[in-house]
């Protein structure tokens, strides 16, 4: 197949390229030539030694596109079926000293065998640089004249291969909380409803490979964890049930901080993106949003909803950028994307 490449991944910049910084000085390669080699096959080293010069001044491998690098995607017709195994044990409570309380706490525990997905490719690039791992260095097709990972077609070379497969395994467990209470005020007030939907993640292990090293991203984000995993993040809303026809309530969000998974200590993580410690979106700090929301029984036969959502108008973290196979850019579903949101809607019965 002799076709155009599909997609681009962000990875930050190729370690074997060059680049420079915001005053256009020389900042060389991240990775050794000796690491480079690894990823080159032995009849275009000699090519490869050339363009890879000093690592700085003499380098001439061509640097990624706005921190992107081509990558060939597509199905497997060799996938075998996903086996899981999974169990939870769960504990519902209803103290008589708080009569109006109830709750639940669940443990999940869900590993998978044989996952379909894709190998990070930032754990390829680090593993076969680093470890000289030949399943992982298979993987990196580089341009056959210039040595680059930006290339445009299958048959030129130049990306990093990233079509579905059986990778090793993946495994992931948690609690989930919820729990409601009613706080009944003066007669003529009404009363007060809460209720709390909240998740703890424990573990989010992936092993690429059969026998593998296993990486955890819990508490992480990153083009390696490809999604945000923060440890805790809950829904709290609180109701006020008045005597009128009108039921006000509000709502806060809670999503908790991540670091970012290529200044994480973990081999298969250590700076795997971009080569060093990252200074800017090392933590995505703890996130609370909160909206605001009322219905209002006009009559027997219409219903009127309206609210203020993230009415506080807070901004997403910097550099939310979505780093998952057929994912866009920009478009973090963790994060409120679009700020302060007012909505109306009614519904009428005939």
């Amino acid at each position: 197949f002799n076709g155009p490449l599909v997609g681009l991944i962000q990875l930050g910049d190729d370690p074997c390229s060059a680049t420079r910084d915001a005053n256009n000085n020389i900042v060389p390669a991240t990775a050794s030539l000796a690491d480079c080699l690894h990823s080159v096959p032995a009849s275009e080293r000699a090519q490869f030694t050339q363009q890879y010069g000093n690592g700085g001044t003499t380098n001439h491998i061509p640097p990624a596109i706005l921190g992107q690098l081509s990558q060939k995607t597509g199905g497997n017709a060799g996938l075998k079926p996903e086996r899981a195994t999974t169990y939870s044990y769960g504990l519902t409570f209803k103290p008589r000293a708080l009569p109006n309380f109830t709750g639940s706490i669940d443990y999940f525990h869900i590993r998978i065998e044989d996952e379909i997905n894709v190998i990070p490719a930032n754990v390829i690039l680090s593993t076969c640089l680093n470890n000289n791992d030949p399943t992982y260095c298979s993987q990196i097709v580089r341009q056959h004249n210039t040595g680059s990972l930006t290339g445009a077609t299958i048959d030129g070379g130049g990306y990093i291969v990233q079509t579905n497969l059986n990778i090793g395994a993946a495994e992931t467990s948690g609690v989930d909380v919820q729990s409601s209470y009613k706080v009944d005020l003066a007669q003529r007030w009404g009363s007060l409803a809460f209720t709390l939907n909240g998740a703890a993640l424990l573990t989010q292990k992936t092993q690429p490979l059969p026998g593998a090293h296993v990486y955890d991203c819990a508490g992480l984000y990153g083009s390696t964890c490809q999604t945000i995993n923060p440890k805790w993040h809950h829904i709290l809303r609180t109701t006020w049930l008045t005597p009128w026809k009108v039921t006000p309530s509000l709502t806060w969000r809670y999503i908790g901080s991540v670091k970012f998974d290529g200044n994480d200590s973990d081999p298969s993580l250590h700076f795997a993106e971009f080569g060093a410690y990252k200074q800017w979106g090392a933590v995505f700090p703890a996130f609370n949003y909160f909206d605001l929301a009322a219905t209002w029984k006009v009559g027997k036969t219409l219903e009127m909803r309206g609210g203020i959502n993230n009415f506080l108008d807070k901004d997403p973290p910097l550099g939310t950028v979505e780093i998952v196979s057929g994912g866009a850019a920009n478009t973090y579903s963790t994060y409120d994307m679009l700020g302060r949101q007012l909505f109306i809607a009614f519904t009428a019965k005939f």
